[in-house]
Formats: structure tokens, C-alpha cells, sequence
């Protein structure tokens, strides 16, 4: 975990100016803000981005598949696979949650506090997994459902969320119905009345996105689980692409299980993720994973984290990408990725041959763009992009271009950039 006193110097900040810098809602210490640098101040971010090891001459913009770790990450993970390499000797094999040698039968208490804090919710309503499938699978294969029973989605969401709901389909007769919705879509009213038109007397289960994985479209998912909750239907939001990209509070939400993942947008390794389910719910969850604790009620968070031999040096680097994220303030990340993201927008809708399946409602998006060009293939355009300015974004397929995603490590000369490429490639 990386203290405040290491950051500070790092990012070449006074202890002073950092007080500004941490977040929206903390109060500013000294009367003289312009002393201090704002969160839009480039040189504030140049900073930030000098914590990243990615090269200099490479530009990245897919945080939408996986996300890059900061150095106090790496360091972090390192240092932990180093010591259990030369040091394992010392473990004296005691479980007694102190001990930081392999996850799995550890309750992790500290780091699942901290991501309890992130999201709003208690900690023993958070189970640590690897990634939103295994999440998405322990809920779908661990609730009880009837022959009939519809689980209601739409036809946007990704394979790792769905599938799992179409094996139970497959296995024990229940229902997957799908519901169509525009992209881009125009509103989240559109979305709204579209979903809860869908709803049925047999619908046993809402699984949406909370942030469509192939466009970026926010969905208006706290309206969705009321309109839920009012009908007696269990909630399940897939957060892939919102955890360290928009702020998640779970209360204000109300939904019952929410999966998500670290390695896209928090900057953590990979096979870090999370499992929420109200505590109420939980109990009604069958243990998929099944190892000592798969009865054991007194902490349901920790019944799903026990789940074999884990490995704890990812786990504390997700906990270093926790600290980082922060450190910085929660809100100057989700804002500076929202305003990268408007000023791609802003400049690419100056291009006339540019067509975009991002949501029309500004409000509906965050960092994540979906465009294409008049002529080109999302492969074409891909490959154009890194051929003439070493930039990567990710493809969509030939209709819908590339997915564009920005990020603190990224600049507002690197968007401007893009919008230059694109201008250029539309000739």
C-alpha cells in the first residue's frame, strides 16, 4: 500500500497542495486557491501520467478491455511474488488473517472494506472474485429459480455477463428474454420505458449493464430497480466497465447483487473483481465454489472469497490501485475521464463522416465512444490509428468502428490528436 508522505513525492506535490487536490467534497486548506493546481491543470495530470510506465511514444485508449497499472501497483505486486519467493519459509501456516501469503482462505477483510467504501455498501457484502464472470456465474448457478421463471436482459450485454443465465436456461428450464434497445440510444427515458414495458408477471430477475460494454451508454439503472423492487424482481447490475471509471454508490442505486471488476478502469492487475449482494439476499445464494466455509453464514462475503488457493500478490496490487485511485480523489478521476471524453466527442462531431453509436444523451456517457468513418471498417480504422500515430484503440467490428476509451493517463494533446487522425483519415 502505497502512504500519502510516497505519493506526495512522487507526484512532486507539497503535502499542502495535495489537501486540493484529493477531492471534490474535501474542504480547501488555504484561501489562496490558485496557488494550488486544479484538477483540469495540465501539469497536474502530465504528473499523474509520469506514474504510468506505459511508453511514451504509444498511446493507449482501451481501458474498456483492460486498463494499465500505475508504478505503485506493479511495484506492489512485485515485491509481494519476490518476498514469497525467497520468504515463504517464514509462514508459520497459521490462518489467522494476518498473514499474507496465498488468498483464498484469508477473509481479506481490509481490502474488501476499502472496496465497501468505494461502493457504498458493508463489507460482508462484499465477496473478492477474479473478474465479473465468475461474479455474474455464482449468482446466476447459486439462485434458486423455477421452470418458466424469466430472467429479463437486453441484447447488448457482453458474454461474460450473459451466459450464465443462458446455461441456466439451458439446464433447469428457466427463461431468458431479451429486450432490444437502440444504439446509439437517444435517451435513458427511451431505455427505461422500453425495459420496464418488458416486464411480465413470470419476470423473476433484471440483469442489466449498468454501462453497456460495447457503446459506454450509462443505463438508468437506479429508476430500473425501483420500478424492480415494486414488482418483487431481484436486481443484478454488471459493473465491468463503471469501477474506477463513474462513481458507483450502491445505496443510492438500491439494486440487489452487483458484479464488477478492477483491471479495466482502477488499474489494478487482472483476476481482481468483486461480487455485492445485499445481506438479506445473500443468504439465499447457493456457494458455487464450495470449500469449508460454503455454510457458513457469519460473514456471506467471506463465504464466497473462500474458494481454494488464490494469489495474494494481485490482491495487493488491487489494494495499491485502491490507495492510488484515492489518493488522487475519487471525483478528479471520474471528472478528468468524463472531460477527455467530451472533448473527443465535442471535436469528432465537427466531422461530418464521423457516425456515432455512442448514446445521443450527453448524461449517458463518460470515457468510452463508439464511431465510425464513412468508408472504413472498425479493423481499418484500428489499424489507421496505430499506422499513422502509434494509437490504440479498439475495433467494434465493420459497422461500428472503434471504442474509444480515455483516461487520467491520457492527454488533452493525445485526444486532440485523434480528432487530427480521424480528420485526416475523412478526406
Amino acid at each position: 500500500m502505497i502512504d500519502r508522505r510516497s505519493l506526495l513525492k512522487l507526484l512532486g506535490l507539497s503535502t499542502f497542495s495535495f489537501a486540493t487536490l484529493s477531492g471534490a467534497s474535501r474542504p480547501m486548506e488555504s484561501e489562496t486557491d490558485n496557488d494550488f493546481p486544479l484538477e483540469s491543470d495540465p501539469d497536474f495530470w502530465n504528473k499523474i501520467r509520469n506514474q504510468f510506465m506505459l511508453s511514451k511514444d504509444k498511446v493507449f485508449f482501451n481501458c474498456g478491455t483492460v486498463g494499465v497499472m500505475p508504478k505503485p501497483v506493479f511495484e506492489k505486486m512485485m515485491e509481494h511474488s519476490r518476498y514469497l519467493a525467497t520468504d515463504v519459509a517464514d509462514w508459520a501456516y497459521k490462518d489467522d488473517n494476518k498473514e499474507q501469503f496465498i488468498s483464498g482462505y484469508n477473509n481479506l477483510l481490509p481490502i474488501r472494506s476499502k472496496v465497501a467504501a468505494l461502493l457504498n455498501c458493508q463489507p460482508g457484502e462484499i465477496a473478492m472474485t477474479d473478474n465479473v464472470t465468475n461474479g455474474m456465474s455464482y449468482i446466476a448457478n447459486g439462485m434458486t429459480l423455477r421452470t418458466g421463471d424469466e430472467i429479463l436482459t437486453t441484447d447488448q450485454e457482453h458474454g461474460g455477463g450473459k451466459s450464465s443465465w443462458y446455461l441456466k436456461e439451458k439446464r433447469f428450464g428457466v427463461v431468458v428474454k431479451t429486450v432490444t434497445i437502440p444504439k446509439p440510444t437517444q435517451s435513458s427515458a427511451q431505455v427505461f420505458a422500453l425495459i420496464v414495458k418488458a416486464f411480465s408477471p413470470n419476470t423473476k430477475v433484471l440483469m442489466l449493464s449498468h454501462m453497456i460494454s460495447g457503446s459506454g451508454a450509462i443505463l438508468p439503472v437506479k429508476e430500473l430497480c425501483a420500478e424492480a423492487k415494486k414488482r418483487g424482481i431481484f436486481t443484478i447490475l454488471d459493473g465491468a466497465q463503471t469501477i474506477g471509471h463513474i462513481r458507483v454508490d450502491l445505496k443510492d442505486i438500491d439494486c440487489d447483487a452487483y458484479v464488477g471488476c478492477f483491471h479495466k478502469w482502477m488499474g489494478a492487475p487482472t483476476g481482481t473483481g468483486f461480487m455485492f449482494v445485499k445481506t438479506n439476499k445473500m443468504k439465499e445464494i447457493w456457494s458455487t465454489v464450495a470449500s469449508s466455509r460454503w455454510d457458513n453464514h457469519d460473514d456471506e462475503g467471506f463465504r464466497f472469497t473462500q474458494r481454494g488457493t488464490g494469489n495474494f500478490s494481485v490482491l495487493l496490487g488491487l489494494e495499491a490501485a485502491l490507495d492510488f485511485h484515492n489518493k488522487i480523489g475519487a471525483d478528479n478521476v471520474y471528472n478528468r475521464i468524463k472531460f477527455l471524453g467530451d472533448r473527443l466527442r465535442a471535436g469528432l462531431r465537427e466531422n461530418k463522416k464521423v457516425k456515432f453509436f455512442s448514446a445521443t444523451e450527453e448524461a449517458m456517457c463518460a470515457g468510452i465512444t463508439l464511431y465510425n468513418i464513412d468508408g472504413f471498417t472498425g479493423t481499418k480504422l484500428q489499424n489507421a490509428y496505430w499506422e499513422k500515430a502509434n494509437m490504440r484503440p479498439r475495433s467494434q467490428g465493420d459497422q461500428f468502428g472503434v471504442r474509444h476509451s480515455t483516461h487520467i493517463f491520457n492527454s488533452t494533446l493525445e485526444i486532440d490528436k485523434a480528432i487530427k487522425v480521424v480528420n485526416e483519415l475523412s478526406v
